[in-house]
């Protein structure tokens, strides 16, 4: 059963490491977009397992946005992006929450850090403390949370 779940883990990641080259090849991101219409395009990424859950939809390819405006759009899902890659790789490690959730859309970001009691250890809507709570548990590997600041 935890093979399985790290094989979908390791899947998942595979297809979020795809969208992050499309968004950097400026070509226009196809992988995990859902929506359709000119303005209706949606980055979409879930994942729910018992210590991790995320909840990823943001706004993608509205070519009716000036430029700046669809720069920001991807700059928004990369770090989206990263951020769930950080959280698949680095679950279940000791230390660690024993539930993380993490979501962002059109509002911004939000994440919440649960004990193994399911009381509320921490929550916001900025993904910093994020990080850093991360790189504490992380300790010395830092090359993980250089995914998200690089």
């Amino acid at each position: 059963m935890e093979n399985d779940i790290n094989e979908k883990r390791a899947a998942a990641i595979v297809d979020l490491r795809a969208a992050i080259a499309e968004i950097e090849t400026g070509a226009g991101l196809t992988t995990l977009v859902g929506g359709h219409g000119i303005q209706s395009r949606v980055f979409e990424f879930e994942w729910d397992e018992p210590a991790l859950e995320i909840h990823i939809r943001l706004p993608c390819g509205r070519v009716l946005s000036d430029e700046e405006s669809q720069k920001d759009d991807d700059a928004e899902i990369g770090a989206a992006i990263r951020m769930a890659i950080l959280l698949l790789t680095t679950v279940g490690q000791p230390g660690g929450a024993s539930r993380l959730e993490v979501a962002c859309d059109d509002r911004g970001p939000t994440y919440a850090v649960y004990a193994a009691d399911g009381t509320l250890e921490d929550s916001g809507a900025d993904w910093a403390p994020l990080v850093r709570r991360l790189e504490t548990v992380l300790g010395g590997d830092t090359d993980a949370v250089s995914v998200i600041w690089p």
